[in-house]
């Protein structure tokens, strides 16, 4: 490994599990934040970037834990954002790596270095070498447009996600007639929280959810305990039974259980119909649940209207795919995020960012010190799967093992954004066992 120090981009939860992972290492590394402090998407208010003021956890805190730094006062199964951003600070502190996150540096650009490394510039004009490359800025840094293609022109306001603070910020939809589109959790958790006047909404807020198409969608606790109160933390080691079994048939195993108790769980609330929802046209294991502790009872109770895609605009009104229309003040679009590195030209990654394929889901196929974490599609908590996969950077950067030659990476690359979720235990697994243990 080269005597330079590596740079980690981004001190959100995956950045904050490699910093904490390179320092056990004893690696030397710099963490580069452009803001003034550590959560990422769970600093609100360090202004737009995807998080908003209501936003809770979907993972109970026992599978979203840091392996080695569990939640304070175990009833409390969900937290909030500034829970959260309160949590990620005090596991930089207790592990003391605070030091080495340097906030106010926003990386503008990335370039691989003749012999290996990486010269970063920065938006106040500075240089530096590096001698590997850790991406740690997640899956939520840039909104993806609807996918309406819908003539015509909307005269209310829209907004993303992404933008979005609470009723009042910055779009005041208070007493508005406001259109969500998207079923995803955001979708659903704002949806709920628009249509509820005692979280801010006023008391004539009208809330139409627009989708194309269904998903599974499930409450956050099932008879009182988190729906994943059985799901194994990705730290833990793979039941010896599922390990011997061959190839992918441990992950499809998985898959049929998990298919299994989403479909019993869904069965509950009589399924998408009886909700007013599409049906989904998708496995449960082709995409993370929906997952909301108050979305249900609003549709139950009739608080939100549910129209399918959009089909055209005609000023304030809006036409859908089912022949109906209703008038609007705003559109809400919670259509989700893509992969977007600005600091890379195409040319330095091969591709564009949403065609993006890795080895293992995290080095690069060709740049042998360049490493993504957090980038894949899961079915568990994002920042506990980032910190196994720290732990394979850091041991490959260490030299407990070599990378396969680029011709192999190349041909085994995993597109992240268009395969199936990884199904968490059998991932790590297969990073434990290429890495000689985690």
């Amino acid at each position: 490994m080269s005597e330079r120090k590596v740079a980690v981009i981004g001190a959100g939860p995956c950045g904050l599990a490699a910093c904490k992972t390179l320092a056990e290492f004893g690696i030397a590394y710099e963490c580069l934040e452009a803001s003034d402090e550590v959560g990422g998407v769970w600093n609100v208010e360090r202004g737009p970037g995807g998080g908003y003021r209501s936003l809770q956890t979907n993972t109970s805190i026992g599978s979203m834990s840091y392996s080695d730094f569990p939640f304070e006062d175990p009833s409390r199964p969900y937290r909030n954002a500034s829970e959260m951003t309160a949590y990620f600070r005090a596991y930089a502190r207790s592990f003391r790596f605070e030091e080495n996150i340097h906030f106010g540096e926003r990386v503008v650009r990335a370039d691989p270095l003749p012999g290996g490394g990486w010269k970063l510039a920065f938006s106040d004009g500075q240089n530096r070498d590096y001698g590997a490359l850790i991406v740690a800025t997640g899956q939520y840094t840039f909104p993806r447009q609807s996918h309406d293609t819908a003539p015509g022109e909307f005269a209310g306001h829209a907004l993303h996600a992404f933008d979005y603070l609470d009723p009042s910020e910055p779009v005041d939809c208070r007493g508005k007639r406001v259109i969500v589109v998207g079923l995803g959790s955001s979708g659903a958790e704002l949806a709920t929280e628009l249509c509820d006047s005692k979280r801010g909404a006023g008391e004539n807020t009208k809330v139409i959810l627009s989708a194309r198409s269904g998903r599974w969608v499930l409450p956050k606790m099932i008879d009182g305990v988190p729906m994943d109160r059985q799901t194994a933390h990705p730290s833990a080691p793979l039941p010896a039974a599922l390990r011997l079994l061959p190839g992918d048939s441990a992950s499809w195993a998985m898959r049929r259980m998990l298919g299994k108790v989403l479909r019993a769980q869904v069965a509950k609330h009589g399924g998408a119909r009886a909700l007013g929802l599409p049906e989904p046209e998708i496995a449960p294991w082709e995409d993370r649940p929906t997952l909301s502790m108050g979305f249900i009872p609003a549709l139950q109770a009739g608080k939100i209207d549910v129209r399918p895609g959009i089909s055209r605009f005609d000023g304030t009104t809006v036409h859908f795919t089912d022949g109906s229309q209703a008038d609007a003040d705003v559109i809400l679009y919670a259509t989700g995020y893509q992969l977007h590195f600005p600091y890379f030209d195409p040319e330095t990654l091969g591709c564009a960012a949403t065609e993006l394929a890795l080895y293992q889901r995290i080095a690069h196929p060709v740049h042998d010190d360049l490493f993504f974490l957090g980038c894949c599609r899961v079915m568990c908590s994002m920042w506990p799967l980032a910190e196994q996969q720290s732990r394979w950077v850091a041991r490959l950067l260490t030299g407990a093992f070599e990378l396969p030659a680029a011709s192999v990476r190349a041909r085994e690359a995993v597109p992240l954004a268009s395969t199936l979720p990884v199904m968490c235990g059998c991932y790590v697994e297969g990073l434990r066992s290429e890495a000689g243990g985690l």
